[in-house]
């Protein structure tokens, strides 16, 4: 997902559905089927990918990744991810990926022979399925991944993350959400709400973590620390850090959202943060669900203020 920011295509990452991690582009998709070894584990060889574990497995590793698109269409690709590498002729290759297309002629052979043979199929296309080799550790990746966090979102957004760990927290939660919901979804709607994590929401994430002027949240926790009251400053940081965590993920925030940044860009009297909050209470304080107190919507709106002053929500398109 990190990487997929950094690109100009829109996407959705889909976990654990029909394989462990799916990306959605438009018109292509890819499937990645991820497989964990401790530091000693042997290399694949065609032979140990095509061959089931015991005689009741659904089917081998490849088998299993290759019926997800046994009729070869163009806009799928397919990829093994693993932290062993793959044993060819004798030697390991060596590259990062590669595609099973470029084996040595009698070894694509034989493995397309086995996935026939398994599959019931005539003929195996092999120019889209590929074997991806990573170094990262896949049994306790959270140092590595959060290194990457932070390297990436300076990338993306420009900026600094404000609380690192956090940020990782919040998406490693969202994405175990995603992975572990187990009902069916009817539509594709659905199954990206419950699912998939769309490019949007990504951003959204590491929006309420960037120091960003535009995101509000800087400067919430500024006015909040300029308080002379200590025990509703740490009330109101208390609030603050539970909705870092609840914004990105929340639709019905996320629509609450909109139309009070609408319904800011309408009125003609703004003056202070206080007063502002003040109209805001009246309005829409009882629409909040049970779980939000008023110390919640107090900072939900001094963050929202905050983002109007700095021109989000002048143009109803941008959020």
């Amino acid at each position: 997902m990190l990487d997929l920011m950094e690109s100009d295509k829109d996407f959705a990452v889909v976990f654990d559905y029909v394989c462990d991690v799916e990306v959605h582009f438009s018109g292509e998709l890819e499937f990645y089927q991820i497989k964990t070894h401790g530091n000693n584990a042997p290399a694949y060889t065609y032979k140990s990918l095509t061959t089931k574990s015991s005689d009741n497995a659904e089917g081998s590793i490849l088998g299993k990744l290759y019926v997800l698109n046994k009729s070869g269409e163009q806009g799928v690709r397919l990829a093994l991810v693993s932290n062993a590498p793959y044993k060819s002729g004798g030697s390991c290759i060596n590259d990062e990926i590669f595609c099973f297309d470029a084996l040595a002629a009698n070894e694509k052979s034989m493995l397309r022979d086995a996935l026939c043979k398994e599959l019931g199929l005539s003929k195996v296309y092999l120019s889209k399925v590929f074997y991806l080799h990573t170094d990262i550790n896949l049994r306790n990746p959270e140092h590595e991944v959060q290194g990457k966090i932070v390297i990436s979102f300076e990338r993306i957004k420009h900026c600094e993350p404000q609380k690192p760990n956090a940020l990782y927290r919040l998406i490693y939660d969202t994405v175990s959400e995603r992975a572990c919901y187990e009902f069916s979804a009817p539509d594709y709607e659905s199954l990206l709400k419950n699912k998939a994590i769309t490019k949007a929401e990504f951003d959204r994430i590491l929006d309420c973590h960037s120091s960003s002027e535009k995101t509000g949240i800087l400067q919430a926790r500024q006015y909040i620390e300029s308080l002379h009251d200590l025990s509703v400053q740490r009330i109101y940081k208390k609030s603050l850090a539970k909705l870092l965590y609840v914004i990105p993920t929340s639709k019905l925030l996320q629509e609450l959202e909109r139309e009070i940044g609408k319904y800011l860009v309408k009125q003609k009297n703004i003056r202070t943060i206080q007063s502002t909050v003040d109209l805001l209470t009246d309005k829409f304080h009882s629409v909040f669900p049970i779980e939000y107190d008023n110390a919640d919507k107090t900072v939900f709106y001094i963050i929202i203020i905050n983002k109007f002053v700095e021109g989000v929500y002048d143009n109803e398109n941008d959020f």
